[in-house]
């Protein structure tokens, strides 16, 4: 597999995550009292942190809109070095939106998304972006399913030089990105990394080994595939490549907000730096293992944290 990133542009929509951590449900017309609540910069500003806490050369290239939330979204960006390309806006399109993240004491997570500016991409916004030789192109696939951006990152792969990296992330609302839609994406993909949930339904199979099968019929043959198992770790592969098993470091999860997305960001970060896609998810692997021990939405371990953990010291 061929991704090495010199630059990562992130297309993965930003918005606030307001996160409450409740001990149950309640029940329908009730109320719980939460053990704590928070109001964060979260969306694609997981990977992007993360990325740039290993190095990673980093820009965004979503939409932030105007108000308080788009306000948020810009200061989170100075403080990680990130220019935003798009930025100032287009008049008109509101505020930065927001989902709701409730967290059970399992550390399972479920979302309710309110989008916003960020989710109304036109093709207009994304000509405005200069993609150069040698990116590594992120995209979610919530913006797949909007019906302002979606339509508009159908045709991203003509926008692409031939020598970009695409890769995705389907996210939890994978069965819902029109079939053309994913198909174009599909077709010009470099990178596909899902959980085990995203990828039944993406292909109605159950076992991991059925779902990657299932997924390569449908990719290019230079695509290769992370499947993230949670702590069964993970299964690597591609249509030329052996399919590896690669372990996860046991521990006790207390939250998995964000937990994708610290993986997805330090495996680019590390095929950055030339490690091999079995070497580059053992260490995501591990960083996300260092995320779910936290609560909220996580930023990813540092270089140095991160060195720590693989040498087995944290």
């Amino acid at each position: 597999m061929d991704v090495r990133p010199e630059r990562l542009v992130v297309l993965g929509s930003i918005l606030m995550d307001v996160t409450v951590w409740v001990d149950r449900w309640p029940d329908r017309g009730g109320d719980v009292r939460a053990r704590d609540g928070k109001a964060l910069v979260g969306g694609a500003f997981n990977v992007i942190a993360a990325a740039r806490r290993l190095g990673l050369k980093t820009v965004y290239g979503g939409l932030i809109g105007q108000g308080v939330f788009a306000d948020r979204v810009r200061e989170a960006l100075r403080e990680v070095d990130v220019p935003a390309l798009l930025d100032p806006p287009p008049h008109g399109r509101g505020d930065t939106g927001f989902d709701i993240a409730v967290v059970e004491a399992d550390g399972e997570r479920t979302f309710v998304t309110a989008p916003g500016a960020e989710a109304c991409l036109e093709p207009g916004d994304l000509a405005r972006i200069r993609f150069q030789a040698g990116d590594c192109v992120y995209l979610s696939g919530y913006d797949l399913t909007y019906p302002g951006s979606g339509p508009t990152l159908e045709t991203l792969g003509l926008a692409l030089p031939p020598d970009a990296r695409l890769v995705l992330d389907p996210g939890p609302l994978a069965a819902e990105i029109p079939a053309r839609r994913l198909n174009a994406i599909f077709n010009r993909l470099s990178l596909l990394t899902l959980n085990r949930r995203e990828g039944t339904l993406l292909t109605q199979e159950s076992d991991p080994e059925k779902v990657l099968s299932a997924l390569w019929r449908r990719l290019p043959p230079t695509c290769s595939v992370v499947l993230r198992l949670g702590p069964e770790g993970a299964l690597v592969g591609g249509h030329a490549d052996p399919l590896r098993r690669v372990p996860a470091r046991p521990v006790t999860a207390r939250d998995t907000t964000g937990a994708g997305d610290i993986h997805t960001a330090v495996l680019l970060a590390r095929l950055a730096e030339g490690q091999t896609l079995q070497d580059a998810t053992h260490d995501a692997n591990v960083a996300a293992s260092w995320a779910v021990e936290r609560p909220g939405p996580s930023q990813g371990p540092s270089r140095e944290v991160l060195e720590q953990l693989l040498a087995g010291r944290r």
